[in-house]
């Protein structure tokens, strides 16, 4: 499992899961990396906004488990199971989120 978090939510003791880079695109450290304050400010300092890290250190609001979002999805689609069309966009849609969802698992 990994997470793409803000640099203002990283903790030092966290793991990078893939290559950090700056603004211009230079790689500033690879996966594996334990992150710690003095790293971490050099990223800000570099105008990183964002990580990913192992792990799912972080609780956002908006973040449901793959189990609901699929639920929900089976119901928002109930009442037109008729449709051919949409019934095509929901299977894209559970396989996107499938696909998405489980590689952030891993």
């Amino acid at each position: 499992m990994r997470q793409r978090i803000p640099i203002s939510l990283a903790q030092p003791g966290m793991i990078t899961a893939s290559e950090v880079k700056d603004e211009q695109g230079r790689t500033l450290c690879g996966p594996g990396t334990e992150l710690n304050a003095e790293v971490l400010q050099k990223f800000a300092r570099l105008g990183v906004k964002f990580i990913t890290v192992e792990g799912h250190p972080i609780n956002f609001p908006w973040e449901r488990p793959l189990e609901e979002e699929l639920r929900l999805l089976e119901a928002r689609f109930e009442k037109v199971k008729d449709d051919p069309h949409l019934m095509l966009l929901k299977k894209v849609i559970r396989n996107y989120w499938l696909e998405t969802k489980s590689d952030d698992r891993s």
